[in-house]
């Protein structure tokens, strides 16, 4: 401390140095050279990585789920339900004895829509009405050998719109935990990876979580080739994919 006859302030914001002149008296402030910077890890508790692994398995479908159906036109809509209801009916009649269990049939889609008639020369509205129906089923079938085959028949039963075959693996639980076991090791790889990069020592397990998405079945393979007659269908393989986030901690 020294001593100054005035009565002046003088700030040095900017710096580490206060200085403050007041009665003569001079008092300055400045820190110790061995003072160290903190850092926001060490109060947030232990510093961590966190990654996410992926693992996958696959595997021949077991289930295919076919969806057919009928489209009829008819000027009275009471017709156009009556021959609908037939054609169909005939459609599931040919499911049925290709071998689909009735309780692996159910009905999908149905709907009716009035369609306006014009007249080609005016475009003007005749008031004259054709009459749509649309229904449709879902089937589920195991023994994909016979997809094709049934798919003719039911098209040679009245069927005149598939929409579509879908292919699936009814238990995933197998898969599942494979791919699982593969994901668990994939982020203990990347966990390990990017602790070396670092130059950090890799601690233990913190945290573990599974991410959990729409699904764990997708396409994935390469098809391959059915016999049994029929349309040609390839369900080809399926692959289940899961995802596992893991924390561990920096020792």
């Amino acid at each position: 401390m020294s001593i100054v006859k005035s009565s002046k302030w003088y700030f040095a914001l900017g710096g580490l140095t206060i200085v403050a002149i007041v009665a003569g008296l001079v008092l300055s402030a400045i820190p110790s050279a061995s003072a160290k910077p903190s850092l926001a890890a060490d109060a947030g508790g232990p510093r961590s990585i966190t990654v996410v692994g992926t693992g996958s398995a696959t595997a021949a479908p077991d289930l295919a789920t076919l969806q057919v159906g009928v489209d009829t036109v008819n000027a009275s809509p009471e017709a156009a339900s009556r021959e609908n209801d037939e054609k169909m009916t005939a459609v599931i009649d040919a499911l049925k004895a290709a071998g689909i269990a009735e309780k692996d049939i159910r009905t999908a889609f149905y709907n009716m829509y009035a369609e306006q008639r014009y007249r080609p020369d005016t475009g003007e509205a005749t008031g004259e009405y054709v009459y749509h129906v649309s229904s449709s089923v879902s089937a589920k079938m195991r023994d994909l050998q016979k997809v094709g085959a049934i798919l003719s028949s039911a098209i040679q039963a009245g069927a005149n719109n598939v929409s579509g075959v879908t292919f699936s693996i009814e238990d995933t639980r197998a898969l599942e935990a494979v791919a699982r076991e593969k994901a668990i090791v994939d982020a203990k790889a990347r966990a390990q990876s990017l602790a070396q990069l670092s130059g950090v020592k890799l601690g233990g397990v913190m945290v573990v979580s599974e991410v959990i998405s729409g699904g764990p079945v997708f396409y994935d393979r390469a098809a391959l080739g059915m016999g049994g007659g029929g349309s040609p269908i390839q369900p080809g393989q399926l692959e289940v994919s899961m995802q596992i986030q893991m924390s561990f901690t920096i020792e």
